[in-house]
């Protein structure tokens, strides 16, 4: 048994389909999530700039002591995860690639498998590596949607919303052309944007959201580490760097019940 709180940090909003699942899924967890929404994206940004902020957003989870931190984040996750085991190597890192790849590793016969992410992500290969190595003879079709990050944090996400559907639509008719038997939503703002990413590859996609299925590794890995949380419900502190209010108001339609947000700025994101 382990009381002390998970941690969850993403560049904004994105990081919510992790956390959404982890209360899904582990009810009597306390869940601190942090949203940076300031700095968003992280997509563009260079790694020595990821490995700064990645360490300051670690560092000020580490300050509620957690047994665990998702980083929910696959630009991080991507090019950052090294620096932060090694800045804090007592802490339980999960990064968003192995599991999701795992998944994807599993699903898919014969069929390419696409992945959908920023475009550090794209650039680092990580996605593409993990998958060879779980699967060699793996097609790997890699494409940077960029542009569905900042719409995901002005709100522009709804299956109604005339920008989004543009957007999906010239994101991913690529990916779609190549019938992909399974898509990799390798950033977590994605998911978001599921059910028209859905609607615009078509059933035969299965769609694999990296946050879900780290979410998912990280509640197995608590009960096998028999640190699981002995509560029957367990707090929720949701803090970003952006606009608490507007934070709060994105994040409870995503979550699908009301939240409030606390103000964090990290001083060391400050000058960035």
């Amino acid at each position: 048994m382990d009381q002390r709180p998970i941690g969850v940090f993403d560049s904004g909003l994105g990081g919510l389909t992790a956390a959404r699942t982890l209360e899904a899924l582990l009810p009597g967890e306390n869940i601190i999530y942090f949203g940076d929404s300031r700095n968003a994206p992280y997509g563009t940004r260079t790694i020595p700039a990821l490995r700064t902020l990645a360490a300051a957003n670690a560092g000020f989870l580490r300050s509620f002591d957690c047994k665990a931190i998702l980083v929910a984040c696959g630009t991080v996750s991507s090019n950052a995860m090294e620096h932060l085991r090694k800045v804090y190597p007592e802490v339980p890192f999960f990064g968003v690639i192995d599991a999701a790849c795992d998944a994807a590793a599993q699903c898919a016969g014969r069929g390419p498998v696409a992945v959908a992410a920023t475009e550090a992500t794209v650039r680092s290969g990580a996605f593409e590596r993990a998958l060879h190595d779980r699967r060699g003879d793996a097609r790997v079709i890699s494409k940077a949607c960029q542009s569905l990050v900042a719409l995901a944090e002005q709100g522009h996400f709804a299956p109604d919303d005339s920008l989004a559907k543009a957007a999906v639509e010239a994101e991913f008719a690529p990916l779609r052309d190549a019938q992909p038997e399974a898509l990799l939503l390798a950033c977590t703002h994605f998911p978001l944007f599921a059910p028209l990413i859905a609607a615009c590859m078509g059933p035969e996609t299965r769609l694999l959201s990296v946050g879900e299925e780290t979410a998912k590794a990280l509640a197995a890995w608590l009960g096998a580490q028999n640190a699981l949380a002995q509560r029957a419900e367990g707090e929720r502190r949701y803090f970003t760097s952006g606009d608490p209010a507007e934070f709060a108001r994105l994040g409870a339609v995503f979550l699908g019940h009301p939240i409030t947000a606390e103000q964090h700025i990290n001083r060391e994101s400050e000058n960035l």
